[in-house]
């Protein structure tokens, strides 16, 4: 970032270096340049003038700042620089902010429209983000606050764990489309899906804060490992019904795990990125997402339940027989499934 202090030469009979009096607030750690002064000719004014800049290399911080990590990676930052005269020569000196160099032009600002407010073209694309332009607005003589606003690239992000975690997702899911007896790799592909997924929302969290609410991508990550848990329950429900001959029950329980559940996985996502109402994620499409997905948990549950109906109903019959007889109810003993085979 680079500062360009203009000052008359009477300047020089209160400080030494005028230049040096002003400075940006939040310049945390790195090294500040001083270039040359340069005498000027003031057409307006017909005076002369001095010309100092500096140059500020290194990070700036941003602590006073807030930002909203709760859509990650659909999101974006504003970053602060004040500018200010340091005490206690604002009792001498004033500042005034002129849109000079660069493409600068004076604009209205929306909080002070009354001020002096400038703004140049966008800075271009720098550490994950794609900057906007460059604000200024001088609200106080002593002082000017300088933003700008940046989109974060998400396509990297996306290409780099969203990616690989849907396909790890599906491979937990498609697992149950192995035949029952085939035991150790359904569970050996599940558990390589919850190990994999594990070790990404690792990497993601070494990319977002540690502390406030999580980001939809960590949560994301979180539903993820939860269902790839739930299909190893759903492989050991199917091993336990292929044990006790019940065939018809173990094939729907294996359909429900892999299409019913798959959905409900879709659905659950979908829902808690649109409930966060992310300004970069068009609400249209995200209340679409949610109500396909919803229609889609209805429609593949209502086919199951029609095409597996015969084990449905002896479901059904075990549960309502829970109140009299308690949790013997629920055993299953060796017979055949209702007339339907598959």
């Amino acid at each position: 970032m680079t500062l360009n202090t203009v000052y008359p030469p009477e300047a020089l009979n209160f400080v030494s270096n005028p230049e040096l009096v002003v400075d940006v607030e939040n310049f945390a750690t790195g090294e500040k340049h001083m270039m040359g002064t340069v005498n000027l000719w003031d057409k307006n004014s017909r005076k002369e003038k001095i010309s100092a800049s500096k140059v500020y290399v290194g990070d700036f911080s941003q602590s006073l700042s807030e930002f909203d990590m709760s859509c990650y990676p659909f999101d974006y930052k504003t970053v602060y620089f004040p500018i200010s005269i340091q005490q206690p020569a604002d009792a001498v000196f004033q500042l005034q902010l002129v849109c000079a160099g660069g493409g600068g032009q004076k604009v209205v600002d929306h909080d002070f429209p009354n001020k002096t407010a400038c703004e140049w073209p966008a800075m271009g694309s720098y550490v994950g983000f794609s900057w906007d332009k460059f604000e200024c607005v001088q609200p106080k003589d002593w002082l000017v606050e300088c933003r700008m606003k940046g989109i974060r690239q998400s396509n990297s992000l996306i290409t780099a764990y969203l990616w690989p975690s849907i396909v790890y997702s599906l491979m937990g899911f498609l697992a149950f489309g192995l035949d029952v007896k085939m035991a150790m790799p359904r569970i050996a592909i599940t558990m390589l899906a919850l190990v994999s997924l594990t070790n990404l929302r690792n990497q993601v969290l070494t990319l977002v804060p540690s502390s406030g609410d999580p980001s939809w991508m960590e949560e994301y990550f979180l539903i993820a490992v939860t269902f790839m848990f739930l299909n190893l329950v759903g492989h050991t429900t199917s091993f336990y019904l292929e044990s006790l001959g019940k065939i018809q029950m173990q094939k729907m329980a294996n359909k429900v795990n892999l299409w019913g559940m798959l959905s409900i996985f879709c659905l659950v996502i979908s829902a808690r990125l649109h409930v966060r109402q992310c300004e970069l994620v068009s609400e249209v499409e995200s209340g679409a997402s949610v109500a396909a997905t919803s229609i889609a948990v209805v429609v593949v549950f209502g086919f199951l339940a029609w095409y597996y109906r015969y084990g449905f109903k002896e479901l059904c019959h075990k549960i309502k027989d829970l109140p009299e007889h308690g949790i013997t109810a629920l055993n299953l003993d060796r017979q055949s499934d209702g007339p339907m085979t598959v």
